[in-house]
């Protein structure tokens, strides 16, 4: 097997401190959203997404610094690394708005905060779907190793977790 160079194991490294950057950033919703639009169920939802980012993304982290890994096989893994990180800094944007969102408390306009909260939520359901198209694809294309097509499965499961969180949500906004 081909072991990565030095530079590649930089890189990667270089990538999953950004990715553990990115997942502090999808840090669940503050309480003050809850007495205002979101309820303590829906707070408590909204917050399981940031523990499953951060499980898969580790999980396929670690697999994309095997030493061993080469080829199209730590291609793949690469690519569903790389997909988890675009979607962490994506998503950033909209999980502002609905941080924003929640710390309004004396706003005194539950429309509009329903609102920009509806607007983020959509959003990030768009992106996930965009984001779900394309780990379908590198699934069919790495099918051919278990590794690289379960880590790509596996990002798929974490973007189906998170669009049923949201869309539990969104009829509520």
């Amino acid at each position: 097997m081909r072991r990565g160079t030095g530079a590649d194991r930089s890189a990667i490294r270089s990538r999953l401190r950004r990715a553990v950057a990115l997942a502090i950033v999808l840090a669940p919703i503050p309480p003050a959203a809850a007495a205002r639009v979101l309820s303590d169920g829906d707070l408590a939802s909204i917050a399981r997404i940031k523990p499953l980012y951060t499980d898969v993304l580790n999980d396929v982290a670690r697999s994309a610094q095997n030493p061993d890994l080469a080829g199209m096989e730590g291609d793949c893994v690469r690519s569903t690394l790389r997909a988890l990180l675009q979607i962490a800094d994506e998503l950033k944007g909209y999980e502002a708005l609905i941080t924003t969102a929640g710390e309004l408390t004396d706003f005194g306009d539950d429309e509009a905060l329903r609102n920009v909260l509806r607007f983020a939520v959509e959003n990030a359901l768009k992106i996930l779907d965009t984001e779900r198209r394309r780990l379908g694809e590198l699934t069919e294309t790495c099918g051919r190793s278990n590794l690289s097509s379960g880590k790509a499965r596996q990002a798929i499961q974490f973007i189906d977790s998170t669009q049923a969180i949201l869309r539990a949500v969104q009829p509520r906004l």
